[in-house]
């Protein structure tokens, strides 16, 4: 039942990509947002909620934990997200990727990944199932603001579920229980690193234009690489820089 399950799973994730993207396989800069009107909604919930409870915890965060145990739980939760890089580096065919990830997630495994003894040198790339999705050329598809989970496109946002759905279906009851405790800690531990972008963000005369352009960015280069670098040099993509400015 459950390889049932999990084989529905990728079926539903792969036809809601594929239904909401456009016939073109190439990135272009132009963002598409068919549901504009909804996302500027769902921002100014998200906006709501963030700034009237998650941004005063997480300031309390940092006024009232140490610096020492603020890195611990980050690195405890990087450690946490470790298998979803490997099993999409390996999906992508990454064999460097996948087995420097490997190596540092056994390694850090000795503190439960409380202790970095890798004290970070060794530079691993960040991958997921929308990764891995756009390295098989599948499109970006819509712009969505995801109630909670903020802005994804439809790719990322699919790739989402189904890393959460195949890591819950591997873990433990145990492993489950405690990614769920996780989440908030995650959310606060993230918030924290971002405020200065976020606060920023709020400050412009559009915040979600500006929202959607840095995330865009970011993802793209998160997802590209160096092949971003090549995609940013395209006039029609100024736009997105001046935003940011």
């Amino acid at each position: 039942m459950k390889k049932i399950s999990f084989a529905f799973s990728y079926s539903f994730i792969l036809l809601f990509v594929l239904s909401g993207c456009s016939n073109n396989l190439k990135t272009s800069a132009e963002i598409t947002d068919p549901f504009e009107d909804l996302n500027r909604n769902i921002f100014a919930f998200n906006k709501s909620i963030d700034q009237n409870i998650v941004s005063p915890i997480s300031d309390s965060y940092v006024k009232t934990i140490p610096y020492p145990v603020r890195k611990s739980v980050t690195n405890h939760l990087k450690w946490m997200d470790t298998p979803t890089t490997i099993v999409n580096s390996a999906l992508q065919i990454d064999l460097e990727n996948t087995i420097l990830a490997s190596a540092k997630f056994m390694l850090n495994s000795l503190s439960l990944g409380l202790y970095d003894f890798d004290k970070n040198e060794t530079k691993i790339h960040k991958k997921d199932f929308g990764s891995t999705l756009a390295k098989l050329n599948v499109p970006e598809g819509p712009f969505l603001m995801v109630p909670l989970l903020g802005p994804k496109t439809t790719r990322h946002f699919a790739g989402t579920i189904s890393d959460k759905q195949n890591l819950s279906n591997v873990s433990s009851d145990a492993v489950n229980k405690l990614s769920l405790v996780e989440i908030p800690i995650n959310l606060v531990d993230k918030r924290s690193k971002l405020a200065n972008n976020i606060d920023n963000i709020y400050e412009s005369p559009d915040p979600y234009t500006k929202m959607k352009s840095y995330y865009i960015q970011n993802r793209r280069k998160n997802v590209y690489g160096d092949k971003y670098l090549e995609f940013k040099n395209n006039k029609s993509d100024l736009e997105f820089e001046k935003l940011l400015q």
